[in-house]
């Protein structure tokens, strides 16, 4: 009969895993929690090294090594059979000398923490997802969908919000496209006529025979086909909020002059009306013509010109802010990916195509592009391909990169002073330079000077 021994059996109670070894990982005492820890039997353990161990995929790293190096105590994650990981715990025992004799190791198995764990970041990440995302949809939502993320875009930005606080007569010039009504709702939106209506006239889209009866009303049988009863003018439905002329570049002469007295006096008669309307509206006009020249030409008034150009605001083409395109494309693919029930996604190729554009439509061209590659593409990833090729960096420019006449070097420095030009066309200083081309300021400046970049 074995004899009973206390130390022992109060060692093979604990139900943790207890290893112990000495200087050179050799295993000299083991618990039966260890082996069940590592799906092997206890006493198999005895005597074998931790090294071989290691090899042979039982655990790793070892504690054995990092406490004879450091002489203090270690925790680490260590992993096991099958991927199992455990927290251990290794501990030195000195002798009465103050020798280092043995190293003893305990572990937790923490498979399911770390399972937890890997849940709670990657919901983490979900969250940060969501919170990025609805940050973005109210910043949008602020801005009235308006991207600013280049700094041409957010001083007109904030020049809108400034005049959106006083009635004060706006102008908004620029290209086809770039986005002269939507800056027009935004300052609507951000003045205090906000309750009130947003009364948009399309100026070129009104033949100018019924352009009167459209912005001021009709009285009933004011002329054939009038509607029994009459009808209200879009300048008297525009009380209280803000009429929005669009295209006023496009007016005649006679209509100029209409357009002249409703604006100085708020007031008109209804085609066909004898009784005077007043109507309280804030003006704001869009055109993409320069009406400085027309003016000049003798086919835009210069008074009405001055009563619409109290305050100008020129919106940059697309081209002027390729920061923004980025955002652009991002902020109409959810918009389609939504109304069409879809799920898409573009290359990041794809991306640097369309960041190359000149968009000569600006961002009404760019959304029509982004709906169409939405609409008709079959794969949930949007190649390069899939462009139409009057969108794709031309061949020749690729053909550049194959020209064996130059040396590597010449190609290098030709490149190089093409992104330092393009960068030099977009970027006011040699700081946002390089921030954007990943460089220091002062290698910038050398580099400008190298290529006499003016």
């Amino acid at each position: 009969m074995t004899e009973w021994n206390e130390y022992k059996a109060i060692f093979h109670s604990l139900q943790e895993d207890i290893l112990v070894t000495d200087l050179n990982g050799i295993i000299v005492k083991v618990s039966e929690g260890t082996g069940m820890v590592y799906g092997v039997k206890a006493d198999d353990l005895m005597g074998r090294s931790v090294f071989e161990l290691e090899k042979e995929g039982l655990f790793t790293p070892l504690a054995t090594p990092m406490v004879v190096k450091s002489r203090k105590r270690v925790t680490f994650v260590q992993t096991g059979p099958d991927g199992k990981k455990l927290l251990v715990t290794g501990l030195p025992v000195f002798d009465g000398s103050g020798k280092l004799v043995r190293i003893v190791s305990y572990s937790h198995d923490i498979t399911e923490l770390m399972e937890i764990k890997a849940g709670m970041e990657e919901m983490s990440v979900e969250m940060e997802r969501v919170r990025g995302e609805l940050e973005r949809l109210k910043q949008r939502q602020d801005d009235g969908g308006i991207v600013a993320r280049s700094e041409a875009m957010r001083k007109v930005m904030a020049t809108g919000k400034q005049v959106a606080g006083v009635d004060v007569n706006v102008l908004l010039l620029g290209e086809s496209g770039v986005g002269k009504t939507e800056m027009a709702q935004y300052i609507h939106h951000k003045s205090s006529r906000r309750s009130g209506p947003f009364i948009e006239v399309n100026c070129g889209a009104i033949p100018e025979a019924l352009f009167e009866a459209e912005l001021f009303g009709y009285e009933e049988g004011s002329f054939t086909g009038a509607r029994k009863g009459g009808r209200m003018g879009l300048a008297e439905m525009a009380t209280s909020g803000t009429l929005f002329l669009d295209e006023i570049g496009e007016l005649s002469l006679q209509n100029q002059v209409k357009v002249l007295k409703l604006i100085q006096e708020k007031r008109f008669y209804r085609l066909g009306g004898r009784k005077e309307i007043h109507s309280d509206f804030r003006l704001i006009s869009a055109t993409n013509k320069d009406l400085d020249l027309s003016v000049r030409e003798k086919s835009f008034r210069e008074d009405l010109f001055f009563r619409l150009n109290v305050v100008p605001l020129m919106i940059p083409p697309l081209r002027e802010r390729r920061e923004d395109i980025p955002p652009l494309i991002q902020s109409f693919v959810d918009r389609f990916c939504e109304q069409y029930k879809r799920m898409r996604l573009l290359n990041k190729f794809v991306l640097h195509e369309l960041s190359q554009n000149e968009w000569r439509g600006n961002v009404r061209e760019l959304m029509n592009l982004i709906e169409r590659l939405i609409v008709t593409s079959d794969s949930f990833i949007i190649q390069v391909e899939d462009l139409p090729k009057s969108y794709r960096i031309k061949e020749e420019r690729y053909s550049k990169m194959n020209n064996f006449n130059e040396t590597l070097q010449e190609t290098i420095e030709r490149v190089e002073k093409e992104r330092l030009e393009q960068a030099k066309k977009q970027f006011r200083t040699t700081t946002k330079i390089a921030d954007a081309l990943g460089m220091s300021q002062p290698t910038v400046v050398r580099k400008l000077r190298k290529y006499r970049i003016k």
